[in-house]
């Protein structure tokens, strides 16, 4: 899901003219063999970080390799932030469907590819709270799934699919975005040198933990996230009050306290 549609998404669900799902809410729907592989077939399959360091991870290679393999990065044009996105399915078959429609990666499919029919959408407050929302995405006329009799509540399909630990690690994304397009307004300063810049955060972890000295054993996949999308708010954050946006710009000549950015961002990423 690119940030506009996930943007115009929560301003439908805010207008209240968009359908909602309840956990106990239940649908019909189960992948049809008639239908196997059509809906990896020419199609926006947005990712995320922790979708892009899962893949990589499955496929037993680094994050950047996997970008420039299987991915192209796109600049938002309203935030200027850098997502990625399959390059393949985007102009014809995935480059992970098998012949016959299966997927090569299906224990490690995205969360996109691991939700549907199933969208969420999730607005964050001014008090630091969040709203979610789930929805049944628009029905596709070449899929034959809806016609099932397997059905499911909302609760059952999420727990199915895994899809909660993705949220989980989602919400953490959406959130820095968020602070950063609004509080931080992206826009006014963030260039592709900063995009750069920040791209092993995203979507590099092992360019990290090499430059940090690191290893998994020290910091597992899951925590080690975590720590990259704090790390990447407060580096953010001081980037902008230098080009003087955020709450962290003085604006009544008080000089900014001295100390060294990188060795903050490094004792985040350690924990020391």
């Amino acid at each position: 899901m690119s940030l506009k549609m996930h943007r115009d998404i929560v301003e439908s669900f805010a207008r209240g003219d968009a359908g909602e799902l309840d956990m106990e809410d239940a649908f019909s729907f189960e992948c049809d063999d008639r239908c196997m592989g059509r809906c990896c077939n020419t199609i926006r399959i947005m990712l995320e970080p922790w979708d892009v360091e899962v893949m990589a991870r499955h496929l037993g290679m680094a994050g950047k390799d996997f970008l420039e393999n299987y991915c192209e990065i796109e600049e938002d044009p309203y935030t200027k932030w850098p997502y990625a996105k399959l390059y393949d399915a985007e102009r014809g078959p995935c480059a992970f469907m098998l012949e016959g429609g299966r997927c090569s990666i299906y224990p490690a499919r995205s969360r996109n590819c691991r939700t549907y029919p199933v969208g969420r959408a999730v607005r964050f407050t001014q008090d630091g709270g969040k709203e979610e929302k789930y929805f049944m995405v628009e029905k596709q006329p070449f899929c034959f799934g809806h016609g099932s009799d397997r059905q499911w509540t909302l609760k059952e399909w999420l727990d199915d699919a895994g899809s909660l630990e993705y949220y989980s690690r989602s919400d953490i994304y959406f959130e820095l975005i968020n602070y950063v397009s609004g509080a931080l307004e992206a826009r006014r300063w963030m260039n592709e040198k900063i995009a750069r810049m920040i791209m092993p955060f995203l979507y590099g972890p092992e360019v990290l933990r090499a430059k940090m000295g690191i290893p998994v054993e020290d910091v597992g996949h899951e925590e080690f996230y975590v720590r990259r999308m704090k790390a990447l708010k407060v580096l953010l954050a001081e980037m902008a009050a230098g080009f003087g946006f955020g709450p962290l710009m003085k604006d009544d000549g008080e000089e900014r306290e001295d100390f060294n950015l990188m060795d903050r961002v490094k004792g985040i990423l350690v924990e020391q």
